[in-house]
């Protein structure tokens, strides 16, 4: 498990490490017991076999909460959990790849996937019903509960409508400007259906009569020269019907009032990455509008905002790709879809309680919150956009040596070092001679040494003494000379000869030896 924490909120990533297979595996390889493994002790495994053999695509909690059901590869196949007995209930072989999927029932006795290969599965609780076939490929399934109603949106300018009652296709939807449909989403509480597609807008349509457009906005701008950012990629509506979210190719989310055309919240991932899926979640136990949050994916990040303010409340870094981003039902937990084995699940405190079948991670999180965590950017370096540019590191964004923050980025420091050596070749040739020309100077210590205090008495005796006692620190000198050395220096050093060269009663005659005036100046004896 591994916590981290954004503004006093800790989120809780619970498939962290390694699963059990992997512990096994390698204790065998090691021939070690796990009984004194302390990662093995610290585990925590919410669901049993929660994982694929390569990666998840997609996945969804049945309106019941009693099944989670995900999709992944290889081979393609479903595997439907149960959170009772916390583990696997079946799993089914597929022809190919799932593109979307949806739970049509409150629990997994029906479901219906688009598949990569332009048709559409069926499921019962037996398992495999019926399959057909759409005109285009598919990139995205409603399913509108009041009319029993299967749109199908993908590359072309019409939704497909399948009547699952009847059994019969029905007249296409025709989009007015769009010409392919990334995202169909339908609302709870009203009979229209809302397409994303390129242009940067989103058309809507009253199911009732699909004929004329009900309503057009416009989430972005949109220019001839750049396709790509003119794309809304997703869209979602809040569960009381009277919000709508739509993301788009440039990692931009606004929230709208479906009475409005002005949004009233935005948030951008500030990583270019574009949007993968959008969903909203009330705060556990809340149903006021001030308690909705927004919870946006892209493909390196998670973000869970607050839907009328945009105030970001928790935000989780991936390492690797998220494809698909779902909540569970009034709790704290969410599951991601992630290019890796095990299916993500992360747990947020402050958004909601655990789910009734992993209570335990309430009491678990509250013994955790008395831990404090290392600050993240403790030895990191802010570098703006621009900087970035002239490092010519701007593949680095959204990996995980890149923390988005503000208008620039988080950057190790070391990183940041070895990039700018590498953008400035000489500089390290310029250290190298800085370095040898301080390596010769300390070696030339033999130079006379100009001192900068001057003596008034004694000059030459303070000279001589002084150069003695710089010879002392030369190499490979006898020790005569050393002795001598260290004599000089104790003379110069010691306070009560001071006056030798301060006093001008102890000046030494010119021409005379220190000796001889020694001599000259003691007492002469009485002749009697």
């Amino acid at each position: 498990m591994e916590v981290t924490e954004l503004n006093d909120v800790k989120v809780y990533n619970l498939t962290a490490g390694k699963s059990l297979p992997q512990f096994l595996e390698e204790a065998r390889k090691k021939q070690k017991s796990l009984k004194h493994n302390a990662d093995f002790k610290k585990r925590i495994e919410i669901m049993q076999d929660f994982e694929f053999s390569v990666a998840s695509t997609r996945v969804q909690v049945s309106p019941d909460a009693s099944c989670i059901a995900a999709t992944g590869v290889y081979p393609p196949e479903v595997r439907l959990f149960d959170t009772q007995g916390l583990g696997m209930r079946c799993l089914r072989g597929l022809n190919c790849e799932v593109i979307d999927f949806q739970i049509l029932s409150d629990d997994y006795r029906k479901m219906v996937f688009l598949m990569a290969d332009r048709t559409v599965e069926f499921h019962a609780q037996y398992g495999f019903h019926h399959r057909l076939r759409v005109p285009k490929a598919g990139r995205s399934i409603a399913y509108d509960h009041e009319t029993c109603n299967l749109l199908v949106g993908g590359s072309s300018n019409e939704v497909v409508r399948i009547d699952l009652e009847v059994g019969s296709f029905q007249s296409p939807i025709a989009m007015k400007e769009l010409e392919e449909v990334n995202q169909v989403a339908v609302s709870p509480s009203l009979p229209v259906v809302s397409c994303a597609g390129d242009k940067g807008i989103v058309e809507s349509y009253d199911l009732r009569d699909t004929s004329s457009r009900l309503r057009s906005l416009k989430v972005c701008d949109f220019t001839d020269e750049d396709d790509e950012g003119g794309q809304v990629t997703t869209c979602a509506y809040s569960p009381n019907g009277m919000h709508f979210a739509a993301g788009t190719s440039t990692g931009l989310i606004r929230v709208f009032d479906v009475r409005s055309s002005k949004p009233l919240a935005e948030r951008d991932h500030m990583n270019g990455f574009p949007i993968r899926s959008l969903s909203f979640h009330p705060r556990s136990g809340s149903s006021a509008t001030a308690d909705l949050l927004v919870g946006s994916a892209d493909s390196k990040s998670v973000k869970i905002w607050e839907a009328t303010t945009g105030k970001l409340t928790a935000s989780v870094e991936s390492v690797n790709t998220i494809n698909h981003l779902t909540f569970h039902p009034n709790s704290g937990m969410f599951f991601t879809a992630n290019d890796t084995q095990r299916v993500g699940v992360y747990f947020v405190p402050s958004i909601g309680l655990a789910p009734a079948w992993c209570s335990f991670l309430d009491s678990m999180t509250e013994e955790l919150e008395e831990s404090k965590k290392k600050e993240v950017f403790d030895d990191y370096k802010f570098i703006t956009t621009d900087e970035l540019h002239q490092l010519g590191a701007t593949e680095l964004v959204g990996t995980k040596f890149l923390q988005p923050y503000m208008h620039g980025y988080f950057m190790d420091q070391r990183l940041h070092a070895k990039l700018e050596s590498a953008m400035d070749p000489f500089k390290f040739e310029a250290f190298r001679k800085d370095r040898i020309k301080k390596k010769l100077d300390a070696k030339r210590t033999m130079r006379t040494k100009i001192k900068a205090d001057k003596v008034g008495v004694n000059a030459d005796l303070h000279k001589e003494l002084q150069e003695a006692a710089d010879i002392g620190d030369v190499r490979g000198i006898s020790k005569k000379r050393k002795e001598n050395a260290e004599r000089a220096k104790r003379l110069l050093a010691e306070r009560r000869f001071g006056a030798l060269f301060e006093d001008p009663d102890f000046a030494r005659v010119d021409g005379e030896a220190p000796s001889q005036q020694a001599a000259a100046g003691a007492p002469k004896k009485r002749q009697r």
